[in-house]
């Protein structure tokens, strides 16, 4: 009799077992893969990630495949020749691409402003002594360069005319040529800004304080892809805002990714990292229009065809709309 209930209890596990890899396969098989892109791996493109590790995107019935590529323009081109569906973009190349003849469509937003940090040479403590000084930018029209003009027209300055704009490349070398004196001034981001401050360079001015409206990183997609699979577009908002949530109410595992994906190990600058994200991040992921105007004209500096096309023209806010309809947002932060 033992023998016999052994024998059953054996036969009842491995059934369970089954079951239990039938239904994972089931699950896995019902996931809808699609290939997201991400322009640039830092503290500004996180929110993917943290939305992937989470199981958040599985959640909503998706298999996101994120891959990193160096340059905005490298992932417009894959996004054209249909290679990825969904991508975390800065808006001005997502407006170029379709200024260019592609269907890309901004449907979010992540960050709405300016995510950089004017630090100056030590002799300078106010915006009118700029006048006459050198202001390092990456690369003429750059987001960078757009940025550093955002912020003296706010002053009333005229970037032409009353200072000069120096290209000197990426992040680490402007901050480079000014601890050398080869520039007055220059714009940079969490965590440069501490390095500057402990080395006696005053913040002149933090550009997200000033609420420069700016598509710094948004989400785009195709027209076709809107209309020939709304609901993917759809629910990858749903498991990309839940992670926001998430990353707004988890500080220890949005840490961690942060840790783990931009490579930061100070935790002086992992909590500033973090802090960073708090403040620049848009909860909702509604586009400024009005930041989608200053990038409209700025592409159109460089894009004649672009000129006189309306910020409208390229963002899609019908999925965004649905969720708020459907009571989303309000579900998601009523938890």
């Amino acid at each position: 009799m033992k023998r016999e209930y052994e024998i059953a209890a054996k036969s009842l596990l491995l059934c369970s077992s089954l079951f239990l890899s039938f239904s994972s396969l089931l699950f896995a098989q019902t996931l809808k893969t699609v290939p997201v892109g991400i322009a640039g791996l830092n503290n500004n493109t996180i929110h993917s990630f943290v939305s992937r590790d989470t199981g958040l995107f599985r959640k909503y019935g998706l298999d996101a495949r994120l891959v990193v590529f160096q340059a905005g323009s490298l992932l417009a081109q894959a996004s054209m020749a249909g290679e990825i569906k969904i991508s975390n973009i800065a808006g001005p190349v997502s407006i170029a691409s379709r200024s260019a003849g592609s269907d890309s469509i901004i449907v979010a937003a992540l960050i709405n402003t300016l995510p950089y940090k004017m630090i100056v040479a030590k002799s300078i403590t106010r915006s009118d002594q700029l006048v006459g000084k050198k202001i390092g930018i990456s690369r003429f029209g750059s987001s960078t360069d757009t940025a550093v003009r955002l912020f003296l027209a706010k002053f009333g300055l005229n970037a032409d005319k009353d200072v000069v704009i120096v290209q000197a490349g990426e992040q680490g070398n402007r901050y480079a040529a000014l601890v050398a004196g080869g520039i007055d001034a220059t714009i940079v981001g969490v965590p440069t800004d501490i390095t500057a401050q402990k080395q006696g360079f005053l913040v002149l001015a933090d550009f997200a304080q000033l609420q420069i409206p700016y598509p710094q990183s948004v989400i785009a997609t195709s027209d076709r892809l809107t209309r020939e699979d709304p609901l993917l577009v759809k629910n990858f908002l749903k498991g990309l805002i839940a992670g926001i949530h998430y990353g707004f109410t988890n500080a220890a595992t949005t840490k961690a990714s942060l840790e783990k994906y931009v490579k930061i190990k100070d935790p002086e600058f992992l909590e500033a990292t973090y802090q960073d994200y708090l403040h620049l991040t848009d909860r909702r992921a509604y586009p400024n229009i009005e930041g989608i105007r200053f990038a409209v004209e700025e592409v159109a500096k460089r894009m004649p065809v672009t000129k006189g096309k309306k910020p409208e023209d390229f963002v899609n806010l019908k999925f965004l709309q649905e969720l708020e309809s459907d009571g989303f947002f309000k579900e998601l932060y009523a938890k």
